[in-house]
């Protein structure tokens, strides 16, 4: 699709409008606009989701305010009044979607805005001697933050090593994250923190899960407090997560290499393939409170 083809700023926003209007008169969102970030991915107290984070660094290319600007002011004005109203009805759907959510917490734990985890492991496990030493965080939510793959192939720039994306986190084309609505995100934090964190699917299982300090090898250990709560029980399955570093032998390689037409993923899908790389896919669990 061309630039003459796309959706304009203004319609997008109306069309958020509606159903902004459809979900507090009905409960259920239309989602009439897509792009919208998957139901209960925020959770109601997630405050700080679209706040923008400043990195420092001499070598970053700021793909927001070179020459290569895909909009004009005026556009660039709706996409701002829209984001808002996205970031709005986010919120709204998580209260309506997010699933049970426990009426008080463990001893010693406090709730928190939501945060993500990225997991790897047998869906069917309920614990491990290993493995979480593979797992990352993401401490606000990383979908709202994130640029869609149909950006990267208009603007080649964004795809540059050490590009600075709009929401201030730095591209790495040796190592990127797409969730499933094709939106490229920043990286998780490494290495899971060892400690305690409830965690839920946003369906019926919320658990908590017990991180073990690393073993002489870097291992970590995983467990869920909850007996017969298994990895598959507390992934939320429509938000999906891959990991894509270049095959051995490329040097770089863009999200603009990958197929739009792949997106959005079915829930519990494997995400798509991108040209040129290896991926991992990780399940990805809720947290709703950590350690005091």
């Amino acid at each position: 699709m061309n630039a003459k083809q796309r959706s304009p700023p203004w319609l997008a926003f109306a069309l958020n409008l509606l159903s902004l209007a459809s979900i507090t008169s009905s409960g259920k969102s239309s989602f009439l606009s897509a792009g919208f970030i998957c139901p209960a991915r925020t959770h109601p107290f997630h405050a700080a989701a679209t706040k923008n984070v400043s990195y420092q660094s001499p070598k970053l290319i700021d793909v927001g305010t070179t020459s290569t600007r895909l909009n004009s002011s005026r556009n660039n004005i709706f996409r701002r009044i829209n984001n808002t109203f996205e970031s709005s009805l986010a919120t709204i759907q998580s209260v309506l979607f997010f699933g049970k959510l426990p009426s008080s917490l463990p001893p010693g734990m406090h709730s928190v805005p939501t945060q993500f985890i990225a997991a790897l492991g047998d869906p069917a496990s309920s614990s491990a001697a290993s493995g979480a030493e593979q797992w990352g965080i993401w401490r606000i939510d990383p979908g709202p933050r994130g640029v869609f793959i149909k950006n990267f192939q208009a603007n080649p720039s964004m795809g540059s090593k050490n590009a600075r994306m709009p929401s201030g986190w730095v591209f790495d084309p040796n190592d990127f994250w797409i969730e499933e609505y094709g939106r490229v995100m920043e990286k998780p934090d490494f290495p899971l923190t060892p400690g305690r964190y409830l965690v839920t699917g946003g369906r019926e299982a919320t658990t908590l899960l017990t991180v073990s300090l690393p073993n002489d090898r870097g291992e970590q250990g995983w467990k869920f407090g909850e007996a017969g709560v298994t990895l598959y029980d507390v992934t939320h399955l429509p938000c999906r997560s891959a990991r894509y570093h270049p095959n051995r032998g490329e040097k770089f390689r863009s999200p603009a290499d990958a197929n739009v037409s792949d997106f959005p993923v079915t829930p519990g899908s494997e995400m798509p393939a991108v040209e040129g790389c290896d991926k991992q896919d990780y399940a990805v669990l809720f947290v709703i409170a950590v350690d005091d």
